[in-house]
């Protein structure tokens, strides 16, 4: 028998799974015998669906694994790594399933459920019990893993708060292309934004929010695709989500593992790996219709291929996306203005060496443009406003990865990732005067980021949480920000600012297992960084200003205390920094230096897991941020931005969310997020914002949803779905005339799927209500002095989609 899966005889209605496996047995490369099942080889099956990792490890190891079960593919394994024979790599990948592998004989296995033990029954009859002598046997839930963390740990012993985001787990992540940050944000509290539009927004973790407005500092959140970062400093850029794994946030600052500028948290996107066991594809689209505005449209697909089973592979993506506009200019006599456009691809590439190396090459290339920019303004109609120019925006983006990892049999796992990033970016504004309003001005900006980022680390994981990590990282980042003004067609170049950034640190960190139930983990990241910056009026330049020199030392501290097998609480600390450089200053042709600014966080929280595929899992947290010397992107009275330090604040923070599912199908899901944050000690130039809270922070953000999934038959499943989030009272900034409310909204979400074997349609319907709630009080910073500028919801949208795998 060649190598690979197989199936016993069993119904025509358990035979879905076998059909789905046997592709792996086309691809057999010898036969299996006694001898290679005994044979220790080089072991590389990813974390994922059991079913395919089965099929991975039967070409790897050489061997027969057959199985009858029904479930394997809706159960997910940790995978297994080394030189191994058969028996220990199936071992590993079934720790922590209801599954167990028996030996057969000629080397071969079959993947069973784990034996329940039961009490005996007497012979003579028995009056007939009221309950069952025994409970039904529990089915264990997968462990959790996060990668962020930099070496794999469960989520229930990881010591701090996260959130880990999965499409089609939440009401808002779907497995399509109508799927970007946006829904990340508006599944979790957690997670904040501002709504400038695609590739120019801000994103804020936790209440830990600096500005409205995008310019040359460093974000306080920053976003990873897969080992590398996507930017240094600039917005987040808008990469769709479609064919990513899951979205982890890890909240609070994260200067040991990641370095400068992490100082709200990490998002990190996971993408699907390249899967070497077998060749799958998948296309999806559909089509949506916006009450009073354009219609939309997705449509993406994703093709896998092995090269040679087991060895090497390619796994390519590629998506449109059009977001169809809902605002109009009443002044140029235009309708829906605020169309979006989204076009991207991603490849990659997957090597697995017999020695054991794997090599994961990859690129993602996206393009967005956007006409107009979406807000309105009051006092001029419905989603309306009056501009004397449109206002557009594009972005061109590349990013570039290499990830080397080598996994050893005593549990060593060296990785090391080397990204590049390239970042164009071109916007106008509006910047006509009141006094004038029939001679039209522009303000263009023109970015263009480069970075270049390697780290290279080398773990240990252990249970409970141990283990150690030691590694080095090297970034060298490049931003230039060219600005323009006067009339369209005579504008003249005004200061701007470029700086170049060098990062160096070696960081490490290890977890110690007091005893079973309790781990201390400690580590700090020394960091020697310089930032050199040049105030221009172009976009090129080689003549920097040698900037000053940093030496920082960023220390961690956790606590896992598992309190039962399901519970565990956690305390932690931790700081942060972003680096000072040159940067625009208040008013036309000035620059200024930019203090640094660190944060230093203490937080406690109790995290419970799900036993079995019904019950609750749940996390509780409080937190408490002390924020010095905030650095800030802001506009001036003019409408012109500037960059300054703006004081320092306290952020007390209380979370919890909740996942139950109280019977099969049922899922019900909350999160919340409660904050008191306020400006103390503030620089001299913004005295009056004593007490002012931080920019873009609800005191109370919550969010919750129920889905229902049932069978109709073996292979047809239904499901349907209602979210609902609220967003309370924040401002744009801290003083006037940035000092605009906005937010206190909710929204509500409907949804329906129908699913037959690998075909999949889709029905939702967005801001059921029609809510025409403020997202963001701001757009054209050049009218903010009005206080009349607003940002709608998106009208109620109607979306019919549809997907088709093989």
């Amino acid at each position: 028998m060649a190598a690979g899966v197989w199936s016993e005889a069993m119904p025509v209605r358990k035979f879905n799974l076998a059909v789905s496996l046997l592709a792996a047995t086309l691809l057999a490369p010898s036969l299996s015998t006694p001898a290679r099942a005994a044979e220790r080889r080089a072991i590389a099956v990813a974390p994922g669906p059991l079913d395919r990792a089965i099929a991975v490890l039967a070409q790897q190891a050489g061997v027969d694994i057959g199985s009858a079960e029904p479930g394997l593919s809706r159960v997910t394994t940790r995978g297994a790594r080394g030189r191994l024979t058969a028996a220990t790599a199936l071992d590993q990948m079934l720790a922590g399933t209801p599954y167990t592998a028996q030996r057969l004989g000629g080397g071969s296995f079959r993947i069973v459920r784990r034996a329940v033990v039961r009490q005996p029954v007497a012979r003579e009859p028995q009056p007939k019990p009221r309950h069952p002598l025994t409970p039904p046997p529990v089915e264990v839930s997968p462990e959790i893993i996060v990668t962020a963390t930099k070496r794999a740990t469960s989520r229930l012993r990881f010591p701090g708060a996260l959130t880990i985001l999965r499409p089609a787990s939440t009401v808002n992540i779907r497995n399509d292309a109508a799927n970007g940050m946006d829904e990340a944000i508006a599944a979790t509290p957690i997670l904040q934004s501002t709504a400038l539009g695609a590739g120019r927004n801000k994103l804020f973790i936790r209440g830990v929010a600096d500005s409205s407005f995008t310019g040359p500092t460093q974000s306080t959140a920053n976003v990873y695709f897969g080992e590398v970062p996507v930017a240094y400093n600039g917005p987040e850029p808008g990469l769709n989500l479609y064919d990513v794994d899951q979205v982890e946030v890890l909240e609070g600052p994260q200067g040991t593992l990641y370095g400068a500028g992490a100082i709200g948290g990490i998002v990190r996107l996971v993408p699907h790996a390249v899967d070497l066991s077998g060749v799958s594809a998948n296309v999806s689209g559909g089509v949506s219709a916006t009450k009073s505005g354009d219609p939309g449209g997705d449509i993406a697909g994703m093709v896998n291929i092995p090269i040679k089973a087991g060895v090497a592979g390619v796994r390519a993506v590629g998506y449109r996306v059009v977001e169809g506009g809902y605002i109009d200019d009443i002044r140029r006599g235009l309708h829906n203005v605020n169309r979006v456009a989204t076009t991207g691809v991603r490849l990659d590439v997957r090597v697995v060496r017999a020695s054991g190396w794997t090599i994961d090459a990859g690129v993602v290339i996206q393009n967005l443009t956007a006409p107009d920019l979406q807000y309105a303004e009051r006092g001029m109609g419905s989603l309306s406003r009056a501009s004397l120019l449109a206002q557009p925006f594009s972005q061109q983006y590349f990013l570039g990865r290499v990830v080397v990892d080598r996994r050893w049999e005593d549990g060593l796992h060296l990785v090391s990732a080397t990204g590049f990033v390239h970042r164009d970016a071109e916007s106008r504004f509006d910047a006509t005067r009141p006094i004038r309003p029939d001679a039209p001005i522009a303000y263009d900006t023109d970015e263009r980021s480069r970075l270049f980022s390697h780290e290279t680390r080398l773990s240990r994981a252990k249970p409970n949480g141990a283990g150690w990590l030691v590694g080095v990282a090297l970034i060298h980042a490049r931003d230039a920000y060219a600005r323009r003004y006067g009339a369209p067609d005579k504008l003249r170049d005004i200061v701007g600012v470029t700086n170049r950034t060098l990062d160096a640190a070696v960081f490490g960190e290890a977890g110690i297992a007091i005893n079973p139930a309790l781990t201390i983990t400690a580590g700090a990241r020394l960091t020697h960084q310089r930032t050199d910056g040049d105030p221009i009026a172009k976009l090129k330049t080689t003549t920097y200003i040698r900037g000053l020199s940093s030496t920082r030392l960023d220390p961690t501290l956790g606590v896992s205390w598992l309190l039962t097998p399901t519970l565990a609480a956690y305390a932690r600390y931790q700081s942060g920094f972003r680096t000072g450089g040159i940067t625009v200053a208040p008013g036309v042709g000035r620059v200024t230096d930019l203090v640094r600014d660190t944060i230093h966080v203490g937080e406690i929280g109790l995290r419970k897991e799900r036993h079995g595929p019904r019950g609750l899992s749940a996390s509780i947290g409080a937190s408490l941020t002390d924020w010095r010397h905030i650095q800030a992107d802001l506009v001036d009275k003019s409408g012109f931005p500037f960059t300054t330090n703006l004081g320092n604040s306290h952020i007390y923070g209380l979370e919890a969310s909740a996942n139950w599912v109280p019977l099969s199908g049922l899922k019900i899901d909350m999160a919340m997020f409660l904050n008191e944050t306020h400006v103390a000690d503030p620089d001299p130039a913004f005295r009056r914002q004593v007490g002012a809270r931080l920019p873009n922070t609800p005191p109370f953000a919550v969010s919750g949803s129920v889905g229902y999934e049932w069978s109709l038959s073996v292979d047809t499943h239904v499901s349907v779905d209602a979210g609902w989030r609220y967003v309370g009272r924040s401002t744009v900034g801290t003083q006037a005339p940035l000092d605009v409310s906005q937010g206190e909204y909710g929204s509500t979400h409907l949804g329906g799927t129908w699913t037959r074997n690998t075909i999949r349609l889709t029905a939702t319907v967005e801001n059921l209500f029609d809510v025409k709630g403020d997202r963001f009080a701001g757009g054209n910073p050049f009218a903010l002095a009005a206080r009349n500028e607003y940002t709608p919801l998106r009208p109620r949208t109607f979306r019919l989609g549809g997907a088709i795998g093989w």
